[in-house]
């Protein structure tokens, strides 16, 4: 039972994920190149053996192949699926007629328009899906409070607590836990600047207030606080007003007592709020008579090692290298859009997908983190399942979003056999006013197929080696 449950879940889900992202990417190519006039010769979902096909009246043979693993489009005139070369011969046989329907005839700006078609198409369908989802579901957020921390984490190592808000994470801002999870994934080196509010939750009896030592000593009381050097206005000789921010603490003072330390943020006092220090004295001179409960953060800057951490979660074993620290579930809510916010965000989710993954794959390229992060076919199969598992249908749909990005984003990068490869190409020719000879065509692929395959067999060999320590270790 559990075999067809596994094959359900992680088999059938990969398939449909793929065999939807694979059809959106070709049928890009296939509409644009339809408004176009070129002619689409097979429309092929899958590789190898041919399951099902059927011609259209414009002579496109659609198919569903064997291999579920990717997809052509071919055009009128290409001598492969993968439209990276011609067949001369089938070429110098055309009409007239034919001729203007086949891609290798067609001017550079319609050849640049067809490749790109199929990434763009990617980006639509997850910015689409993006939009419908912030806007009939929200937008989830989880604020960057840490509800948990994990023991012998990193930031249980660092003194990490619960409640601190954690503000950036190297100096890049972490409003919340999706961007800290992607600071923490993207950081090229394991020791880290966190930067953290610490809340403050303070009592002071009334009957522990101070004298004041300057001015009325009858009726000021105090709790032993000095505030930040007030500036002086250059107009009026006046000094400004300063933020409620502690700048030193009377040994033996309440404040001392309490806790206070230097560089403590007060935010209120028995629930009025605190702009200025000065409303600090003022509070206390009027409310001498009461006791304070003061409300504030320390603002904090800690230097956490990121270390590779083993937990399970919800019967999955996972280890990776993490910060250890669990969102405060009571502060998830889910943030309604409108239409409009909902069109930016989704727009904006995009974006900042692809500006992490060319993070990424720079920290790479550079040598500033090893390339064990590079997943494939194995990696993507083995998220489909475990999000279909746990993550529900809205789950899986967010996912195929997440996967249509890199898709699309992969398929720009400037490698022959790729779309990006091919773009490059006819951009040369476009400037050089003539094309490529096709033996220089022919060496070009060649050795973009080189790097594809030396990829594959990369991330095939992580994938393995993951997915060995996930089960057997």
């Amino acid at each position: 039972m559990d075999i067809i449950t596994n094959f359900l879940y992680y088999g059938i889900s990969f398939i449909v994920l793929l065999g939807i992202l694979v059809f959106v990417h070709e049928f890009g190519h296939f509409i644009v190149a339809r408004i176009l006039g070129v002619k689409v010769v097979a429309f092929s979902i899958g590789f190898g053996k041919e399951l099902w096909s059927h011609t259209d009246k414009k002579g496109t043979c659609w198919k569903i192949s064997a291999v579920p693993l990717g997809g052509y489009c071919q055009f009128l005139g290409d001598a492969d699926a993968s439209s990276s070369t011609t067949d001369e011969k089938s070429l110098k046989k055309l009409s007239k007629a034919e001729k203007k329907m086949a891609f290798s005839f067609q001017k550079p700006w319609k050849k640049i328009s067809i490749v790109a078609a199929g990434p763009l198409f990617n980006y639509f369908l997850a910015i689409l899906i993006f939009i419908l989802v912030f806007y009939a579901y929200g937008k989830m957020v989880y604020p960057s409070v840490v509800g948990e921390v994990m023991e012998n984490s990193a930031a249980a190592e660092a003194g990490i607590l619960p409640g601190d808000k954690i503000l950036s994470l190297n100096n890049r801002p972490t409003p919340d836990f999706s961007s800290l999870n992607n600071e923490v994934a993207m950081a090229d080196a394991d020791e880290v600047l966190v930067s953290i509010e610490r809340p403050l939750d303070l009592s002071i009896k009334a009957d522990e207030l101070m004298p004041c030592k300057f001015g009325d000593t009858e009726n000021c009381k105090m709790i032993g606080v000095r505030s930040i050097i007030a500036e002086r206005n250059k107009e009026t000789g006046e000094l400004g007003e300063v933020p409620a921010v502690v700048n030193g603490v009377f040994p033996g003072s309440p404040a001392a007592r309490a806790g206070i330390v230097s560089g403590d943020v007060l935010q209120s006092i028995n629930d009025v709020d605190l702009i200025y220090f000065s409303d600090i004295k003022k509070y206390i001179s009027e409310h001498g008579n009461e006791d304070l409960n003061i409300k504030g953060y320390r603002p904090l800057i800690l230097k956490v090692r990121l270390k590779e951490t083993k937990y399970e979660d919800e019967g999955i074993k996972t280890e990776r290298r993490m910060l250890g620290v669990k969102s405060a579930p009571k502060l998830t809510f889910s943030e309604k859009l409108c239409f409009i916010d909902s069109v930016k965000a989704g727009f904006k989710e995009a974006y900042d997908l692809t500006a992490m993954s060319l993070r990424g794959i720079w920290q790479i390229i550079t040598g500033k983190r090893g390339g064990k992060d590079i997943g494939g076919i194995l990696r993507i199969a083995e998220m489909s399942g475990d999000i279909s598992k746990n993550g529900g249908l809205m789950g899986f749909i967010y996912f195929m979003a997440l996967i249509s990005v890199n898709l699309g984003l992969i398929n720009l990068f400037p490698i022959p056999v790729l779309d990006g490869g091919n773009l490059v190409i006819f951009v040369v020719e476009m400037l050089n006013g003539e094309e490529l000879k096709p033996r220089t065509k022919e060496y070009i692929f060649r050795f973009g197929l080189g790097i594809i395959l030396a990829l594959m067999v990369f991330a095939t060999w992580n994938d393995v080696v993951h997915l060995v320590g996930r089960w057997f270790g």
